[in-house]
């Protein structure tokens, strides 16, 4: 069954220039706390930050500074990462927060017109929450009773609600063209591998002019030309990586040539057995101005290496040797493998995942 395009809550890197600072006031209260002291974690200039807040008869106070408005949360544990958390933002000013229990989840936060916006964006992806939660229900409902008509008619629903959501967050942020609730809508929940990149692209285009030279904004348009740079019919996005030999190999120095961006590891079954497809495309294909960039998933360099040799893997490879954490795949937005990208010769993107027979019939296509 479809599920709804909800992205968990990720604590995002939003980086802050030095323009005109600004003091904040934090007026807590707390309830059915058990510890001395809570914790108010931030991001600036992509550094991680914690003050610790003693809790003196159930309330606390925070004075701060901030360049503009800002993402702020707040834990029991002096850990930037800990969960459960609660999020809110500052504006100038004073802001009233109600923290509940050692959880904190379930808190408010009252301040200014930032804060107000994420109250009500919060209140709207509540809503679908909702309903996604209804839909669950039925659907369990009809498996349970093996009516599949009813199953797959929720699946239907399912889809309606995607479509719903997508249309509801670019409303959002056409009604808030300032706020910086619209850059994270932009930079988070629109950054999504199922969604297409044409909502993010409009979704910024509401944004206000003067708002793209906020930190938010262009976190906001960086992230679409990203997006841009994994879709088809777009400029992929340059990347350097090393080869075996630990020297840097960058993409767009392959220009010129059909490059096929090969997505693989050693311990990857399916990739393996892909493997001998593409080595059969390259030998029939190389000398027709095609070419294979290999990016692997590995940890171990060892057997990396043994991989290629055994598979006779004889075109360029490059890995951080970061595992499912590869640096490239996560700029592509890559979460399986095998997966792969075909670039023409100025570096678009062309075609993606192509296997077997399908990709030659491509080069065949394309090299005739």
């Amino acid at each position: 069954m479809r599920h709804l395009i909800l992205s968990s809550l990720v604590l995002c890197s939003f980086l802050i220039n030095a323009q005109k600072p600004f003091t904040f006031t934090i007026n807590g209260e707390v309830t059915k706390y058990s510890k001395t002291y809570i914790y108010l974690h931030h991001k600036w200039d992509n550094k991680d930050f914690t003050d610790s807040i003693k809790v003196k008869g159930g309330k606390f106070t925070f004075t701060g500074k901030s360049e503009e408005p800002n993402m702020y949360w707040f834990n029991s544990e002096n850990n930037i990462q800990y969960q459960p958390n609660y999020i809110f933002f500052v504006d100038p000013g004073k802001i009233s927060v109600k923290l509940k229990g050692d959880s904190i989840f379930a808190s408010a936060a009252i301040g200014g017109q930032t804060q107000k916006d994420q109250m009500d964006y919060q209140a709207l992806m509540n809503t679908f929450i909702q309903k996604q939660m209804g839909l669950q229900e039925e659907f369990n409902k009809a498996q349970a009773e093996g009516r599949m008509d009813v199953a797959t008619a929720v699946n239907g629903k399912y889809q309606e609600l995607n479509q719903e959501y997508i249309t509801s967050l670019k409303g959002f942020v056409k009604a808030h063209p300032k706020s910086a609730i619209s850059g994270w809508i932009i930079y988070r929940d629109l950054n999504n591998p199922n969604i297409p990149v044409e909502n993010s692209i409009e979704a910024a285009s509401y944004l206000d002019k003067t708002f793209l030279a906020t930190k938010f904004g262009k976190l906001a348009t960086e992230r679409i030309e990203l997006l841009k740079g994994s879709t088809i019919g777009n400029l992929a996005t340059d990347f350097t990586q090393n080869d075996v030999n630990d020297k840097p190999v960058k993409l767009s120095s392959l220009r010129g040539q059909f490059v096929l961006v090969d997505f693989w590891a050693s311990w990857c079954g399916p990739c393996r057995a892909e493997n001998p497809n593409v080595v059969s495309a390259y030998n029939k294909y190389k000398s027709k101005g095609f070419t294979v960039l290999g990016v692997s998933y590995d940890q171990d360099k060892s057997r990396w290496i043994g991989a290629i040799e055994k598979d006779g893997l004889t075109w360029q490879q490059v890995s951080d040797l970061k595992g499912w954490g590869n640096e490239t795949a996560r700029l592509f937005g890559i979460t399986g493998i095998p997966s792969n990208l075909l670039l023409d010769k100025e570096g678009k993107i062309i075609a993606k995942n192509l296997r077997g027979q399908a990709l030659d019939q491509k080069l065949e296509e394309l090299l005739k």
